[in-house]
C-alpha cells in the first residue's frame, strides 16, 4: 500500500525541475543523462551483447558530453515502469514523468545479431544502435555497425558512436582545420569524407568528440579523436608515414624525372650553342669586312670577274646550310629548355622520403680475409 501511494504521488506530480535537473544544478553538471540498458539479442549471445553495451557506454562516457547512467539505474527505471503498469498508469505522460524523475534524458537501445550464410555458418555480427529522447519518445539518431568478428565490431565502435551522438550536438558548431604532411589526403570525420588536403577552408563540425581519420594511398592512415569546442577553431596537424613500396616507387619516378630534366637541359644547352655558333659562322662567311666573304666575291662578280663565280656559289650554299643548322639547333634547344623546365616543375625532390628509410648497416670482408669493413648509412 505504501508503495502504491508513493508511486501515485510521483506520477501525479509535475515538478518544475526533475531530480536530475536539481542534481545538475547542485554539482554544476549541465550534461544530459543517457541510459544504456542491456542490448537485446538472441539466446546464447547475451555475453557478447553485455560486452558491447558496456563498450558503447564507455565510449559515450569518454566524450565528456553526457552523463551515462549505470546499469543499476536502468534496471531501477525498468522496475518502476513495471510497477507503473501494475498501478494501471499506461499513458506516455506517466512514462515521461518516471524517466524525468530518474534523470534520464536519452535512452540508447541496441540489438546484436549474428550474420549467417546459407549453411547457417556465422559470417559476422551486426549491432543496431538507436537513441530515443525520453521526453518525446522519438528516435533522434540511429546507426548500424557491421563487423566480421567481435574484435572487428569493437574496433569500429569509437567512430560510429561519435557519429551516433553527433545529431544531439547540433547547434553547438565548432570549426576544424586539418594540416597534413601530404597534399591530396582524404579528411574523414566520423567515417564521412569532408574534404582533401590542402584544405582551403575550415570545416564546420558539431561540437564534441569526433574521430578524425586522414588517408592517402601508399601511406599509413592516421586516426585520432578530436574534441571540437563550440564556436572555436580546432587545428590538427597530421604527419603521414609512407610505406616502403611507396618510397621505392616515388624515388624511381622522381629520379627518372630528374634525370630526364638534366638530359633535356644538356640538349637545350647544345642546341642553343649550335644556334649561336652556326649563326656566327654564317655571318662571318657572308661579310662584310671579311676577306673572300660572299659580299666581296659578289662585288668581284659585279665588276665582271667570272673566275670567282663557282667559289661564290659554293660559299652561298655553305651559308644557307649553316643558317639551316642554326635554326634547327635553336628550335631543338628551345623545345628542350621548355621540357627541362616542365620536368623540374613537375618533379619533386627524389630524397624527400629518405629519412623514413632509417639506418642501414653493411659489411665487407677484406680480400685477404684478415678483417672487415663496416658502414652505417642514414
Amino acid at each position: 500500500m505504501l508503495l502504491a501511494i508513493t508511486l501515485a504521488t510521483l506520477l501525479t506530480q509535475t515538478p518544475d525541475k526533475t531530480i536530475a535537473d536539481q542534481a545538475r544544478v547542485a554539482d554544476g553538471n549541465t550534461n544530459p543523462k543517457m541510459a544504456v540498458p542491456d542490448f537485446q539479442t538472441t539466446a546464447g549471445n547475451e555475453p557478447i551483447a553485455a560486452m558491447l553495451a558496456g563498450s558503447v557506454a564507455t565510449e559515450i562516457d569518454r566524450t565528456g558530453m553526457f552523463t551515462v547512467t549505470t546499469s543499476d539505474q536502468v534496471r531501477a527505471l525498468l522496475s518502476l515502469d513495471r510497477q507503473r503498469q501494475l498501478l494501471g498508469c499506461n499513458d506516455d505522460s506517466c512514462t515521461s514523468n518516471i524517466a524525468g524523475q530518474l534523470g534520464v534524458d536519452f535512452l540508447l537501445n541496441g540489438r546484436v545479431s549474428r550474420l549467417t550464410d546459407a549453411k547457417k555458418a556465422t559470417t559476422g555480427l551486426t549491432l543496431d544502435l538507436a537513441i530515443v529522447e525520453v521526453k518525446s519518445g522519438k528516435r533522434v539518431s540511429s546507426r548500424e555497425v557491421k563487423g566480421s568478428s567481435e574484435a572487428d565490431l569493437v574496433s569500429k565502435l569509437q567512430e560510429n558512436v561519435a557519429a551516433l551522438i553527433a545529431p544531439l550536438l547540433n547547434g553547438r558548431q565548432g570549426f576544424l582545420v586539418v594540416i597534413a604532411s601530404e597534399d591530396g589526403s582524404a579528411v574523414k570525420v566520423d567515417g564521412t569524407q569532408l574534404g582533401t588536403t590542402p584544405m582551403l577552408q575550415r570545416l564546420s563540425v558539431p561540437g564534441g568528440p569526433h574521430v578524425l581519420r586522414i588517408e592517402k594511398e601508399g601511406f599509413t592512415s592516421v586516426q585520432k579523436q578530436v574534441r571540437i569546442a563550440p564556436d572555436q577553431v580546432t587545428e590538427e596537424a597530421v604527419r603521414l608515414m609512407p610505406s616502403p613500396d611507396f618510397i621505392e616507387g616515388y624515388e624511381k619516378k622522381q629520379w627518372g624525372l630528374r634525370i630526364g630534366a638534366f638530359i633535356a637541359t644538356g640538349v637545350a644547352v647544345a642546341g642553343i650553342a649550335t644556334f649561336a655558333i652556326m649563326q656566327g659562322q654564317a655571318q662571318y662567311n657572308y661579310g662584310p669586312g671579311t676577306e673572300r666573304s660572299f659580299i666581296s666575291l659578289r662585288d668581284t662578280l659585279a665588276a665582271g670577274d667570272e673566275s670567282v663565280r663557282s667559289e661564290a656559289e659554293a660559299l652561298r650554299n655553305t651559308i644557307n646550310t649553316q643558317l639551316a643548322v642554326s635554326y634547327v639547333g635553336g628550335g631543338v634547344g628551345l623545345a628542350s629548355a621548355i621540357a627541362a623546365t616542365a620536368l623540374f616543375i613537375i618533379g619533386e625532390d627524389p630524397n624527400k622520403y629518405q629519412s623514413y628509410r632509417g639506418p642501414k648497416a653493411s659489411a665487407w670482408v677484406t680480400p685477404n680475409g684478415a678483417g672487415s669493413v663496416w658502414s652505417l648509412e642514414f
